[in-house]
């Protein structure tokens, strides 16, 4: 990239995806059996040559540490790059404080230490593939205090409902609000902010924003007061918000499809995840698997169609599994039936779990169906 750059992970801006993150972020969720959701996110950053990364904690902290392991995972330059994981201490003992604006500034040694020329602010739940090199090249075009990049959609009034719709005149930012979803062709900001150096210490030091809740209260009003140059970026390609327990299932079955994956997956850019010392999944003599997502360390006899299994995953003989995902160490019993299912970790069916494309059935974590 030629300046330094540090990459900012948000996970303050992941929208909840109802009971699945109850005891994880949306950024640890499993995604297709192998990935978690921000993999795509700090893949990014890993792909753009950024090798001081910091991911900002709101809640369920173990879930992240867990799932980040050695921190070493996304950083190709072992010896000058980092990765940390931060905490907003302050908001911890007094929750209106645990804002991503606040933590930034709780954290404040990150970017005093690292003498980044830019900041690059990502979000979790968007998944797509993007070179942060080509939007850094276009804000220094510019001159730009933060580049804001958006994408166009064409649905909405459905998708994009968590983040903002944003107008771009000659390439500057002139309207930034909520999406209310009452228009289907619309330009949505990606929650994705590249920001010089002294506009991101001028933002956080400045008085009139302490009582900011958040990056997007932020820029709305840094928009508004046209307090600082704002250009936006047009990013293309596939991109997806997962913003709910619908969307959640919505995209995952959607990469079932091979013409729909090779839009994120054939891009020459390889996804990051942290690995697991697992044996193949060893599949039976009468296991049918078809059109399926299938992780490592898993022992299937029955039949899995158009499903996600992720890894240590057993299905029993005469089973049949079909438009389910199944999250790590699943077991479903001999000759049990399970459609239209959300299956999270460790959790045992011994009956029928059948659900509908409209209304698919969640089962908890670790919970027992007999």
């Amino acid at each position: 990239m030629g300046n330094k750059v540090l990459g900012l992970l948000n996970l303050y801006d992941s929208p909840t995806l109802g009971e699945l993150t109850k005891k994880r972020t949306t950024g640890s969720t499993s995604f297709l059996g192998r990935y978690a959701i921000m993999d795509f996110a700090l893949s990014n950053f890993t792909n753009s040559s950024i090798d001081e990364i910091n991911i900002l904690v709101k809640d369920n902290y173990r879930s992240v540490a867990k799932h980040i392991g050695s921190l070493k995972t996304w950083v190709n330059n072992t010896k000058i790059g980092r990765q940390n994981i931060l905490m907003n201490e302050r908001g911890i003992r007094d929750p209106k404080f645990n804002s991503d604006l606040n933590a930034i500034r709780e954290n404040d040694w990150v970017y005093y230490e690292s003498d980044a020329d830019y900041i690059i602010i990502a979000p979790a739940h968007i998944i797509t593939i993007i070179d942060y090199n080509e939007v850094l090249k276009f804000h220094k075009e510019k001159g730009a205090d933060i580049t804001l990049v958006y994408t166009k959609i064409k649905n909405g009034t459905k998708a994009f409902l968590s983040s903002n719709v944003c107008e771009v005149k000659d390439n500057v930012v002139t309207f930034l609000a909520p999406n209310k979803g009452e228009k289907d062709d619309i330009s949505v900001s990606m929650r994705t902010y590249v920001i010089s150096r002294d506009a991101f210490l001028r933002i956080i030091r400045h008085k009139d924003y302490r009582d900011a809740l958040s990056i997007r209260m932020l820029m709305e009003t840094i928009v508004a007061n046209q307090s600082l140059k704002v250009y936006g970026y047009e990013h293309k390609g596939y991109v997806r918000c997962i913003d709910s327990f619908e969307h959640f299932i919505e995209y995952s079955f959607e990469l079932l499809d091979y013409k729909v994956a090779t839009q994120l997956f054939d891009q020459g850019a390889p996804i990051y995840t942290r690995t697991h010392s697992a044996p193949p999944t060893n599949y039976g003599e009468k296991a049918v698997c078809k059109n399926c997502y299938l992780a490592n360390g898993g022992h299937i006899e029955g039949s899995v169609k158009n499903s996600i299994v992720s890894r240590y995953v057993e299905i029993g003989p005469k089973a049949k599994v079909d438009h389910s995902i199944l999250l790590t160490k699943a077991i479903i019993g001999e000759g049990v039936r399970v459609e239209y299912a959300v299956v999270d970790k460790y959790a045992k069916i011994y009956k029928d779990v059948i659900g509908t494309k409209d209304e698919p059935v969640y089962v908890a974590q670790g919970k027992v169906i007999k």
